[in-house]
C-alpha cells in the first residue's frame, strides 16, 4: 500500500510541474540571461508612450522583449538556448513576435535535437499585424534526446530602416492533456490506497 500511495503521490507532482516552462527567462525580464544571443538582437526595454514603436503595450508583453535589427542595423540576429528533455515527450513551443511597423517581418524559429542537429520542429513566422501587437504562435514536437536547443534567427531579407520584429514570452511545455492524464492516475492511485486501507 505504501508503494502504491507513494506512486499516487509521484504522479501528481509530476502532473503539477508537467506544464512547467522548461525554458529559462523566456520572457527576459532577467536581460538576456541564460540566452545566446549574436548579431543585431538585443533585449530592450526601449519604449515609446508604453509601447516599443507600436510592438504591443508593455503591460501585455512584459517589460522586456528581444529586438531584431533595431537601430537600422542588417538583420541578421540570432538567439538560442539549450534545454533538458525526455525522449519521446511531446512538448509544445510557443512565442510571441510581431512585426513593429505595418511592414512586415519575418523569423526563423526551430528545435534541434543537441546530439544528432535534426530538426524537431522548424520554419518561419511572418507577421505584419497593422494593430503592431505582438501574434502568439504555436508548434508542438517530440524530443528524441535527453537535450535540446531552441534557436530563432532574423531572416536577412527583413526591411530594418524604420522596422524591427520583436519576440517575447517564449515558452516549451509538456502539453496539458498529458498533464491531466498525470492528475488522473494520480487520483485514481489515492483511491485504491484509500479503499485497500477502509477493506
Amino acid at each position: 500500500m505504501k508503494l502504491k500511495l507513494a506512486t499516487a503521490l509521484f504522479a501528481l507532482a509530476i502532473a503539477g510541474s508537467a506544464n512547467a516552462n522548461v525554458i529559462k527567462n523566456g520572457n527576459f525580464e532577467n536581460a538576456g540571461a541564460n540566452w545566446g544571443i549574436s548579431g543585431n538582437a538585443a533585449v530592450t526595454t526601449q519604449t515609446q508612450g508604453g509601447f516599443y514603436w507600436g510592438g504591443g503595450s508593455v503591460a501585455q508583453n512584459g517589460t522586456y522583449a528581444v529586438a531584431f535589427n533595431g537601430g537600422d542595423r542588417y538583420a541578421n540576429g540570432m538567439l538560442w538556448q539549450g534545454f533538458t528533455t525526455v525522449a519521446g515527450q511531446a512538448y509544445t513551443l510557443s512565442f510571441q513576435y510581431g512585426s513593429t511597423s505595418p511592414w512586415a517581418q519575418s523569423m526563423n524559429y526551430g528545435v534541434f535535437d543537441t546530439v544528432t542537429s535534426k530538426s524537431l520542429v522548424s520554419g518561419w513566422v511572418t507577421d505584419n499585424n497593422a494593430a503592431g501587437l505582438l501574434d502568439t504562435y504555436r508548434f508542438n514536437f517530440i524530443a528524441t534526446s535527453a537535450s535540446t536547443i531552441l534557436r530563432f534567427a532574423d531572416v536577412n531579407a527583413n526591411n530594418s530602416t524604420s522596422n524591427d520584429g520583436l519576440l517575447d514570452n517564449v515558452r516549451v511545455d509538456v502539453p496539458e492533456p498529458a498533464s491531466l492524464a498525470l492528475m488522473g492516475l494520480g487520483f485514481l492511485g489515492l483511491g485504491f490506497g484509500r479503499r485497500r486501507k477502509a477493506a
